[in-house]
């Protein structure tokens, strides 16, 4: 390997702009054809992909943005998406599942995610349960999906998976909610070349191949085994239950459990202290790093 070349794609100022054209070229070498949108700013990238559905847009596609101004993350909260930091994209698809199969692409976008980082930056990634991606023990992906639902219908009409990534930290710093939690993938004065559109490109490749199987679950494996909570101690926060699930954690004070795995339907697997355990279908874990 040219050292030269390498120091200069790392350290020299770059032009690093999201480009529909290279992302869907690097998609059709894979015989990968999705439809490919890119914008500068965008009030929240699930929020438009959904006004595309709702106005009868039929194709599996992408939306890239540099910014959002409205970003938005899991139960409501707000998703910081400042211009020249990250990436922040939403997929349109139309999986002929079941609504509870497609909750697992959460999981599936998780692992794409994760294995993009470290083959485009060469930096390792865990992940925490069951949505958020990690670097150097701090959360640098977030990602939330949601589906339109049919009266009467038991498959979705629709699913939008947005992810947004955080590359580079903002100037200033993250807001003073966020600095004990969120991170970047590269740590402050590293840059890589054309990173933008080599990243968005391996997680769509990643992303669409895992998906061609889907509901098949060929992307378990890679998320378990990045899944740091497994084994660990931790404090459920707010609880939400799978089928079947044993134990009525509210009526017995349950509160902190250790993680004995993730199930095929990436159900968390915890056991109290008193021995009992449950499935948990979502919800919050705490745990420190």
């Amino acid at each position: 390997m040219n050292t030269k070349a390498v120091i200069l794609e790392e350290n020299q100022l770059v032009k690093d702009e999201l480009s529909a054209e290279f992302i869907t070229e690097k998609l059709k070498e894979r015989g990968i054809f999705l439809a490919v949108q890119v914008e500068k700013t965008v009030d929240s990238t699930n929020n438009v992909l959904k006004g595309y559905a709702a106005a009868g847009e039929e194709r599996d596609m992408v939306l890239l943005s540099g910014e959002q101004s409205a970003g938005r993350g899991r139960r409501g909260r707000s998703f910081f998406s400042p211009e020249g930091t990250g990436i922040y994209l939403s997929l349109l698809l139309h999986p002929k599942v079941s609504l509870g199969e497609s909750t697992m692409l959460t999981t599936l976008t998780a692992a794409a995610a994760a294995g993009a980082i470290e083959t485009v930056t060469g930096v390792e990634t865990q992940i925490k349960w069951v949505n958020d991606v990690f670097v150097r023990g701090r959360k640098i992906a977030g990602i939330l999906t949601e589906a339109s639902l049919v009266p009467g219908r038991e498959v979705p009409e629709y699913v939008v998976v947005g992810i947004g990534f955080n590359l580079y930290m903002p100037q200033g710093g993250f807001p003073e909610e966020l600095r004990e939690v969120a991170g970047s993938i590269l740590e402050r004065g590293r840059r890589l070349y054309n990173l933008r559109n080599r990243l968005a490109s391996e997680f769509l490749i990643r992303f669409m191949e895992y998906y061609r199987t889907f509901p098949g679950r060929n992307y378990l494996e890679e998320y378990r085994r990045r899944c740091f909570v497994i084994g660990r101690r931790v404090r459920i926060l707010e609880p939400e239950g799978a089928p079947g699930r044993s134990a009525k954690r509210a009526d017995h004070g349950r509160e902190y459990a250790k993680v004995l795995g993730v199930d095929d339907e990436c159900h968390l697997r915890v056991q109290y202290d008193d021995g009992t355990e449950e499935l948990l279908s979502g919800g919050e874990i705490s745990i420190r790093l």
